[in-house]
């Protein structure tokens, strides 16, 4: 139950290290640096971490127990247990101890050093591989060659090439690659007479004879502090000599529940993102070379993809099949009615009772495919296992492709019927909220229509007066925008908005028109404007920059006493950080900002106005104009009164 590619080997882990990772899992917060540690001290299990996801293009330069750590985090805990758990310790162990494998990885990764070698973790690596068994240990006709392992890890051929060749003469060693000297020397220093071949490993690497010496000594120290970890009792350790057992899940029910829990612990409530990483990582580890096509029935009884189907994947070409459960011919149809497992194999001809089982193949990329029932709490699910055999799968092996694909499958559905749910109560909610503001908004209609009418009839009474007739308009305008605000409300936002620019100097009379009496005349304060000629437009729709301008206007009324003054003034071209903009400036000759609102004079804090105050104004303009792109500053000194500074990119340079 190796990685894909290195599940025709039959090497495990060493059970000592396998117990050992076992043991610091079960910590409420598992060390993974230490992790990393003992996997990067098992050939097995360093090699299948890395055939699993391979290395990116320069990750050794953080260090191979980084690499490693990274690994076995996206894994994670329940997982990596149920793996570790399935293994069973069952198959081959190296010809030689760990202590010798680890002995000349050591050497190698300190001779690598030593001659700055540029990527000492390599020779780590191949010193700790080369014990790998490289015919015994392998099923027969089915073994992937070294290049090809170690092309699959994201490593480089000279590794590869380091592992396959066995002689070295000494007279050679400067027309071939740096890494194959360094790995006969390793091998030189690890052997028990390495004392005898001091001289030759100098010449292999160009260290000094004493060099030589003092570096295999300093290993040796190094390595007397990591003895290998004892294993658990009832367990033999792999330098023992002892056979390993040869435990079946079937013949082990403990096991056998504590993996199926575990795979279930591994992916239960995640969202779908991190349950397809985790799976991706999962299934070379578990024999298969990439996530196998999952497909689940609808409630229209149709088979979908549950991993999702990107664009021309195999995943999105069977969804667009829409096979059905009640199909006659299609053995993925069976399979998933009859929860038992089948499996379609083609000749290599046309197609036969089923088109569909056909094209799958061919999409899968393989003659035929393997039909695995998920099963599961109600729900329909199968998996589709291309392979080039046409074997049944080992009873065993099935299970275990079935605990994992069938847990992910169980997760995304789960996860899935969460997410609708969530998308139900959201889509209630806001209609109880729409049906909630359309009744405000009816209520409101009525005393809004009195209102209206009640100006229509002064405005007739009073035909004569044009001033009146001019503010009577203005306050039908602002009438009938608090009606659409409320019939807005209720409704969800309209494809078409109102327009994104407005003139800045007609805005501020209408508003001098509307509200320089209510806020400043009746006070006897006076509201001066002053406005360039042939303002461009401003890029900022009129509601929001009238939202802006009001909330200071209000602002300055409530500071200034009687006989002060406030000046509005429009500049038309003013560059800030190299885009044109306008610039309106409020400018008023009163007591200035008070000392604990001037230290931070935007961010919302309690006012000291009054309950019905808030102290959101200035924070509120300050995010209105953000999303225009424009700018608030402000300038204040106690006793000579208070600016503020608006800028908005103009209509060209927005």
């Amino acid at each position: 139950m190796f990685a894909a590619n290195f599940s025709a080997f039959e090497l495990q882990p060493l059970p000592d290290g396998a117990s050992t990772i076992l043991r610091m899992l079960a910590a409420q917060t598992p060390n993974w640096a230490e992790i990393a540690l003992v996997a990067a001290r098992d050939p097995a299990l360093s090699l299948a971490l890395l055939l699993a996801d391979p290395l990116r293009a320069g990750e050794l330069q953080d260090g191979l127990n980084a690499a490693l750590r990274r690994r076995l985090e996206r894994i994670g805990t329940d997982l990596l247990r149920a793996w570790l758990l399935g293994l069973g310790h069952v198959g081959n162990q190296p010809d030689e101890t760990a202590d010798a494998a680890l002995l000349r990885a050591e050497c190698a990764l300190h001779l690598a050093i030593e001659t700055e070698y540029p990527r000492p973790d390599e020779a780590y690596l191949a010193g700790l591989w080369f014990g790998l068994p490289r015919s015994a240990g392998w099923v027969s006709g089915r073994r992937p060659t070294l290049p090809a392992l170690v092309a699959d890890c994201g490593l480089p051929a000279s590794l590869a090439d380091a592992l396959e060749f066995d002689g070295m003469d000494p007279a050679c060693a400067g027309a071939m690659h740096p890494l194959l000297g360094l790995l006969a020397a390793a091998r030189q220093l690890a052997g028990g007479n390495w004392q005898e071949r001091i001289t030759e490993v100098a010449e292999l690497t160009g260290l000094e004879s004493a060099s030589v010496v003092a570096l295999r000594t300093d290993v040796g120290y190094i390595l007397s502090g990591h003895a290998s970890y004892p294993a658990l009792p009832g367990l033999p350790s792999a330098g023992t000599g002892a056979a390993c057992p040869t435990l079946r899940l079937t013949d082990d029910p403990y096991r056998y529940a504590g993996m199926l829990g575990l795979l279930t612990a591994a992916f239960v409530d995640l969202d779908a993102t991190t349950i397809r990483d985790r799976l991706a990582i999962a299934c070379p580890l578990f024999g298969l070379h990439t996530p196998p096509v999952l497909l689940g029935s609808g409630e229209d009884g149709r088979l979908r993809p549950l991993l999702g189907a990107a664009a021309g994947s195999p995943d999105l070409l069977i969804g667009e099949l829409r096979l059905r459960l009640d199909d006659e011919t299609s053995c993925i149809a069976l399979g998933a009615r009859s929860e038992q497992p089948c499996s379609h194999f083609g000749d290599g001809g046309p197609p036969g009772r089923s088109v569909a089982d056909w094209q799958v193949a061919r999409w899968l990329g393989q003659p035929g495919f393997h039909v695995i029932p998920l099963g599961g709490a109600g729900d329909t699910s199968v998996a589709l296992v291309a392979t080039a055999s046409a074997q049944a799968l080992d009873s065993e092996l099935r299970w275990r492709y079935a605990a994992l694909l069938g847990a992910a499958a169980r997760a995304l559905r789960s996860h899935a019927r969460q997410r609708d749910a969530i998308a139900e109560r959201e889509a209630a909610l806001h209609q109880r909220f729409r049906d909630h503001v359309r009744r405000i908004a009816h209520e409101a209609s009525n005393p809004l229509t009195v209102l209206k009418t009640r100006i229509d009839m002064l405005a007739q009474e009073r035909s004569g007066d044009s001033t009146l007739q001019d503010e009577m308009s203005l306050l039908n305008a602002e009438l009938d925008r608090i009606d659409k605000l409320l019939r807005s409300a209720a409704e969800l936002p309209a494809e078409t908005a109102e327009m994104r620019t407005c003139r800045v100097p007609e805005l501020l009379l209408d508003m001098r028109t509307l509200y320089g009496e209510p806020l400043f005349g009746s006070r006897q304060i006076q509201l001066e404007l002053r406005a360039a000629r042939d303002v461009p437009p401003a890029a900022i729709p009129a509601s929001a920059l009238k939202q802006v301008l009001l909330n200071l206007l209000r602002n300055a009324s409530e500071a200034l006493q009687p006989g002060q003054r406030l000046v509005v003034s429009v500049l038309p071209l003013v560059n800030v950080d190299g885009r044109n903009c306008l610039e309106i400036r409020f400018v008023d000759n009163g007591p200035g900002l008070p000392v604990e609102r001037a230290q931070d004079p935007l961010s919302p804090r309690p006012s000291a106005k009054g309950a019905e105050h808030q102290g959101l104004g200035l924070s509120v303009v300050r995010e209105i104009l953000a999303q225009w792109g424009g700018t608030l500053l402000c300038r204040t000194q106690a006793g000579a009164g208070t600016s503020f500074q608006i800028f908005v990119p103009l209509e060209q340079s927005a």
